[in-house]
């Protein structure tokens, strides 16, 4: 797993398909889970930092992260797994944390609950096939959709 960026195309296509899909705003940072499954097939899947998670939002929907300065009271920040969405990796650009304090900190806590976040994203899939889903989830049969029509037209 490593924090990583969407292409901006591709991410704003996404959003245009799904608008539950976040907007990438200066690149927004998001987590590389590598190989979940989906649908009885592996795919790789990105979790997106989230800095405003509502209060009411179920605590296996989401890994907490310290807040930002941006967290409003009493919402959360941490990676959203409602907002979980496919990717492919000719789309993942690196996210710079270098100079970034509240990005290297939350890379250090990921590291240290690798295994537990991979649990909870299985799970929310789990779910999510079964049909158990908010509907403010993001509909990844349609993005899984979009990426394989992306690769025929890249083919043809």
């Amino acid at each position: 797993m490593r924090i990583i960026t969407i292409d901006k195309n591709v991410a704003d296509a996404m959003h245009q398909l799904d608008s539950e899909v976040l907007l990438n705003k200066q690149g927004r940072p998001c987590l590389l889970v590598l190989k979940l499954r989906y649908n009885g097939r592996k795919q790789d899947f990105a979790v997106p930092f989230r800095s405003n998670i509502p209060p009411a939002e179920q605590k296996d929907n989401y890994f907490a992260l310290p807040p930002r300065h941006t967290t409003r009271p009493r919402h959360r920040h941490g990676l959203h797994f409602c907002k979980i969405f496919p990717i492919r990796k000719k789309y993942i650009q690196k996210f710079y944390i270098d100079n970034n304090p509240g990005m290297q900190r939350a890379e250090k806590i990921i590291q240290k609950n690798e295994k537990q976040i991979i649990n909870q994203a299985q799970a929310y899939l789990d779910k999510y096939s079964l049909g158990l889903r908010s509907p403010y989830a993001t509909n990844i049969d349609l993005l899984l959709q979009y990426l394989e029509d992306l690769e025929q037209e890249k083919v043809a």
